[in-house]
């Protein structure tokens, strides 16, 4: 073998793998891309370890429907599966799917819990968003205010998996006076 042919082997077997890497970061960064996104609210806790990053965590604060006589009601952030009414971003109303006959009878879309990297990500139940420290600052403080109500912007494809895009806050509505 010519040192000229060599040197060409080693320059493809260099550059395979980044091709293959670069090949992989387009196929995810794509997936990511695809979607619906929808507002749920949340409520906010967050214990930071700024040894492993900046980040707020969450509990999701699914709306559900009022349980009617002789009705028992599973907590949607322990199913699997859940289906969402209302029109995207605005979610109305989830209750667990395995309560729906058919899924996509009335459903808009069925989220699905995915086992998380992380201990704090656990299914439909809470949830991390990654931020600049200065940002997870700013962010707790408006979980952290009463009047406020969070609410994480997820992306949710057609599978049902979800992903934190963004948290936004609106005014906390005011609570309804009963009968």
């Amino acid at each position: 073998m010519t040192p000229t042919r060599h040197r060409l082997f080693l320059a493809a077997a260099l550059l395979l793998p980044l091709a293959a890497l670069a090949a992989s970061w387009a196929m995810i960064h794509r997936q990511a891309q695809q979607g619906e996104d929808w507002l749920i609210p949340i409520e906010g806790y967050d214990p930071r370890d700024l040894l492993r990053g900046h980040y707020v965590q969450y509990r999701y604060a699914w709306p559900t429907a009022p349980l009617r006589q002789g009705e028992s009601r599973v907590d949607p952030a322990y199913a699997s599966a859940l289906c969402v009414t209302g029109a995207a971003p605005n979610l109305q109303m989830v209750r667990p799917a395995a309560q729906v006959q058919d899924e996509a009878k009335d459903c808009a879309i069925i989220l699905r819990a995915t086992l998380g990297a992380r201990q704090a990500v656990r299914g439909l139940e809470s949830g991390i968003f990654y931020a600049s420290q200065a940002q997870a600052l700013a962010l707790s403080a408006k979980l952290a205010d009463p009047r406020l109500q969070g609410l994480v912007r997820v992306r949710v494809r057609a599978d049902g998996v979800m992903r934190p895009v963004a948290l936004d806050f609106r005014p906390r509505p005011k609570p309804q006076a009963g009968p």
